[in-house]
């Protein structure tokens, strides 16, 4: 979701239900209101709680995998630099094959999965396998001894947890609301918003201003879990910054060893 789709959303709620607030405020008297204020507020005020219980736990959810998506690039990337910092102490041969191997995986997130990524909620099969090919790349040197096999060991296991991260990072691709969990908390929304507007409210402007503005704060909300829900599509999209640089630093690291 762009940000203008956001944004249209929330201006149509918005438009919406103040509009409704009108319409009420036109064809249903204040009186006729009023006399179910005392019934209407005890049921808002319970299904208030429960939406905003409801809610903050999506939220949280929410953001806790946007963050453990960012975390995951940035460990990732990590890894991968550390691996070949190792890997240019070994000699130029067998150190060039273990960063030219990194190269192609890193290229291949930046140009071939991240665009896979952003417009389709999938990983790149292919890119995993370079992944693979670095570590059997790695796994297949024959050390010269014992130091290059202490250096070995420990790029694979550099290499061992940059997968570890992939797989937490492409999880996040596909773990959104399920759309019964949506559907819940767009029910909610509208129902409250519908209390809203039947408020015993004497002033027409008051009523469509409270109207108005309780529709937008809670499309603003529904509308940010969305955009937090999958963290590589949309307006709030993580960016392959990390790996931009991790491509640069093991570019330098491979032109080096030739």
């Amino acid at each position: 979701m762009s940000l203008t789709i956001a944004l249209a959303i929330i201006l149509g709620c918005t438009l919406l239900s103040g509009m409704a607030g009108a319409l009420v405020h036109r064809r249903v008297r204040v009186d006729v209101r009023r006399r179910h204020q005392e019934v209407g507020t005890t049921i808002f005020l319970q299904l208030g709680v429960i939406f905003a219980v409801l809610l903050a736990f999506v939220f949280s959810e929410v953001w806790s995998d946007y963050n453990a998506a960012a975390s995951s690039i940035e460990l990732e990337c990590s890894a991968l630099e550390d691996a070949g910092v190792l890997a240019s102490a070994l000699p130029p041969a067998q150190a060039y094959a273990v960063l030219k191997a990194e190269q192609v995986y890193v290229d291949g997130v930046i140009y071939e999965e991240w665009p896979l990524m952003f417009s389709s909620r999938s990983e790149d099969v292919s890119v995993d396998d370079m992944l693979h090919s670095a570590i059997v790349t790695t796994a297949r040197l024959h050390p010269a001894d014992a130091a290059d096999l202490g250096l070995r060991q420990e790029i694979l296991s550099y290499l061992e947890q940059a997968h570890t991260q992939r797989t937490i990072r492409t999880f996040q691709l596909g773990s959104g609301v399920p759309i019964f969990l949506w559907a819940l908390l767009i029910s909610f929304g509208v129902v409250l918003a519908v209390f809203v507007s039947m408020a015993g409210v004497e002033s027409g402007r008051a009523l469509v201003s409270f109207s108005a503005t309780f529709a937008a704060a809670v499309a603003a909300i529904l509308v940010l879990i969305h955009l937090l829900d999958f963290p590589f599509e949309g307006a709030l999209s993580l960016p392959p910054g990390h790996f931009l640089h991790t491509l640069h630093e093991i570019t330098e690291l491979a032109q080096s060893v030739r």
